[in-house]
């Protein structure tokens, strides 16, 4: 792991970007905008990714009125179908202005009572939840500061921790690389790729262990999707 992380130093920068590009960008991808061929990939393999995570939250089988967390709510897509199945709904996100995004979203749809919404860190949320849910946030943590952000996520729930993470490899690397020459507007956030032996490493300090995972990829989309539990 780098020992140059700096946890605040990395809070700043994140909030910074999706309170302001980052923001613009997902909100199109997870909306309905027109979108260039690369980046409705994306938009289609999110979507993909969320269908099969939502799978996973019924085969939990909680019981109604169970109480989720969905640490990193962007806009809200993921908090308001688990609103809409009758689970209570815990959505944090570090971005001001996707915790609105996500609120008005939830009045529209008319399952904001179901919700609670909070302005926060996945490091510093707290609470006990029957299941924590966290897609397409850790891919923005190095490996230090994933580790960091897992130990807290994993603490919060009694049961299961369903994420995703952008396992290394090679092949992914170099997609990376290639897409750092595209025009800037195409171009997907940093991803920070997770090594086996620290994902095993973040596993074992947590004293979680992997029930299930299955990989993800569309086009430009590729991700890990896990679900994990104590042991």
């Amino acid at each position: 792991m780098s020992s140059t992380f700096n946890a605040e130093e990395h809070k700043k920068m994140l909030r910074s970007y999706f309170n302001g590009q980052g923001f613009q960008r997902w909100a199109s991808i997870y909306g309905d905008d027109k979108l260039s061929s690369v980046r409705n990939t994306v938009r289609q393999g999110h979507a993909v990714m969320m269908d099969k995570a939502f799978d996973w939250v019924q085969q939990l089988r909680l019981p109604k009125g169970a109480t989720v967390l969905d640490a990193g709510c962007g806009t809200g897509l993921f908090s308001i179908r688990l609103a809409k199945a009758g689970y209570k709904v815990k959505s944090v996100d570090i971005a001001s202005q996707m915790v609105e995004k996500a609120r008005e979203e939830a009045i529209k749809q008319n399952v904001h009572k179901n919700i609670d919404f909070e302005v926060n860190t996945i490091e510093s949320v707290n609470g006990i939840y029957d299941a924590v849910v966290c897609f397409d946030v850790l891919i923005h943590y190095p490996a230090e500061g994933f580790a960091q952000a897992f130990q807290n996520l994993s603490s919060l729930t009694k049961g299961s921790i369903i994420f995703t993470y952008a396992p290394y490899n090679k092949i992914l690397a170099f997609q990376h690389w290639i897409g750092g020459y595209f025009p800037k507007k195409e171009r997907r956030t940093t991803i920070q790729m997770i090594r086996d032996e620290e994902m095993q490493k973040a596993m074992n300090t947590t004293g979680m262990q992997v029930k299930i995972r299955e990989k993800v990829s569309f086009g430009f989309y590729h991700t890990m999707l896990m679900n994990a539990s104590h042991k």
